[in-house]
């Protein structure tokens, strides 16, 4: 296998370019992270070094972060490969929040001494960040890491994950670097001698038209890597929603709930039943695999000097092979009936609707009505109740996606289309970031799997007897709508004299209609 892949490797000019170089990552201990590191090594070990920052978390160190991150099965085909692959990886402690990135002067000077190429994917993703906090990570950090690139003797590459959501203000967004809300060092500024309380209290009349912190703090960031970065090699690639992998290293994998990733076990467990959203809009979703492959790509492009500009990659799906938020409806609850969770709630049967009103009526009649008669059962029980709580949590990060939900967005690709084009035939292959093959339903059933497998850490191999239990359900869910129904009909409506009459009317129309078939057959 690896004499094989040594062939291949000759052949790639991605591989030929990262050979013999060392790298410098921050946001490695990611979800993006793991997937670039884990690429990198298994299709580029020649490469020197890796170096992580990693900071102390929970009271582990960051070495002992390192030793649990590189348990994850996603390093699994890396160790089959090449077992001695730890070796190529070197933890650097710090922060982003911090001062210097909190990295001690030697291991700096490590760093200036021996790194070639920078991959800043570190940045706070949670939408509903305080703005203050948003601001120093995705931007005094961002600043923080290119005065690190400046020092830094034999730097090819510095390579920026944005995000295309970045200019969400735009109905139409261009690869090109806008005109920043504010500057980035006014916006710093005010951070560092605003309170909390005040900051967050101006927080929407500061973002405007843009949704929330992170696509606020994103797009500042983008604009001063353009000011700062005017004599250093560097590429922006924007990404639009992450989600689980394609193909590599095997499809399906997920390692967190972010995003949309987290509608598959609330829907598959039948909690979330409805939430806002236009089936006609496009759910741009590209896999991780994906937009790993145009950063390695992406890096490689500028780092040869192919060119000297400072280009920017949309990395999204929807003008290439489009994905409506209707399908991903449509082709999750396939997938959910045909490989059940194993703890289920009701049913999974959630819809997107663009009315408020039919999202708050299905929401109080099919997740808070049933979840406060779990509650109240569980109390019977004496157990913790749990499911109105869920249905909070539920809430809180529905209502953050509706926004991406109940718009559209149109991203061009030039760059990104020529950059696929820039690619020899090995590359191709081994770098694949053209989507337009890619097969919508078969990928959300893997991501499905994923999700059960990896974050739900259920066991596939009782897939049949969850589907069994959810056969049953059905048949318990229709005979329970179908009692509701009787005993509202019995109960409510036969007591209405009118509809008494109606329903007396309607029988002796009927029968009538019968006595007129009857003879008309004679005749």
């Amino acid at each position: 296998m690896s004499s094989s892949n040594n062939i291949n490797n000759n052949n790639s000019e991605i591989c030929n370019f990262y050979r013999n170089k060392s790298i410098f990552i921050t946001g490695a201990t990611g979800f993006l992270g793991k997937a670039l590191i884990e690429k990198l090594l298994r299709s580029c070990y020649d490469l020197n070094k890796i170096y992580i920052l990693i900071r102390h978390k929970k009271g582990k160190t960051p070495a002992q972060r390192l030793d649990e991150f590189l348990d994850c099965k996603v390093f699994e085909k890396v160790s089959q490969f090449y077992p001695e692959y730890r070796d190529k990886l070197v933890v650097i402690e710090g922060d982003l929040v911090e001062p210097n990135l909190g990295i001690s002067e030697k291991d700096r000077e490590i760093l200036r001494k021996n790194v070639n190429v920078v991959f800043h994917s570190a940045a706070t993703v949670r939408f509903d960040e305080p703005l203050k906090v948003a601001i120093s990570m995705n931007i005094l950090g961002t600043k923080k890491v290119i005065d690190l690139c400046k020092e830094i003797e034999n730097l090819k590459i510095f390579v920026h994950v944005s995000t295309a959501y970045a200019n969400c203000d735009r109905p139409r967004i261009t690869e090109e670097v806008y005109p920043p809300p504010v500057q980035p060092e006014k916006i710093i500024e005010a951070a560092e001698w605003m309170d909390d309380s005040l900051i967050n209290l101006i927080t929407p009349s500061i973002i405007k038209n843009r949704p929330n912190t992170y696509t606020y703090t994103k797009a500042i960031a983008e604009s001063l890597i353009i000011k700062e970065c005017k004599e250093m090699p560097c590429c922006i690639v924007r990404p639009s929603i992450i989600g689980g992998s394609w193909k590599e290293p095997f499809a399906g994998w997920i390692d967190n709930f972010n995003g949309p990733t987290a509608l598959f076990p609330a829907s598959g467990t039948g909690v979330l039943r409805s939430m806002l959203g236009h089936l006609d809009a496009v759910a741009d979703l590209i896999p991780v695999d994906v937009v790993v492959n145009t950063l390695l790509a992406a890096g490689w492009y500028r780092g040869v000097e192919r060119t000297k500009k400072t280009i920017v990659y949309h990395c999204t799906s929807g003008q290439i092979n489009k994905l409506t938020w209707g399908m991903m409806n449509d082709y999750g609850v396939d997938c959910f009936l045909k490989n059940p969770f194993e703890k289920i709630f009701i049913v999974p049967n959630p819809h997107f609707t663009p009315h408020k009103s039919v999202k708050y009526l299905r929401t109080f009649f099919e997740q808070l009505i049933p979840a406060y008669l779990m509650d109240f059962f569980l109390r019977l029980l004496k157990r913790k109740p749990m499911f109105v709580k869920i249905q909070k949590k539920i809430k809180k990060a529905i209502t953050i996606l509706e926004y991406f939900t109940t718009h559209n967005w149109e991203f061009t690709n030039d760059n990104y289309l020529m950059l696929m084009k820039e690619l020899n035939d090995p590359d191709k292959k081994m770098f694949n970031f053209d989507i337009k093959d890619l097969n919508w339903r078969s990928y959300i059933e893997q991501y499905c799997l994923g999700t059960k497998i990896f974050l739900m850490k259920e066991d596939v191999s009782n897939l049949n007897a969850c589907r069994k239990n959810i056969e049953k359900m059905k048949r318990i869910q229709n005979l329970a709508i179908f009692s509701i129904y009787a005993i509202v009909f019995r109960f409510i409506l036969l007591r209405s004299a009118r509809f008494k009459t109606f329903i007396q009317f309607i029988f002796e129309l009927a029968i009538k209609f019968r006595d007129y078939f009857l003879k008309s057959i004679q005749f």
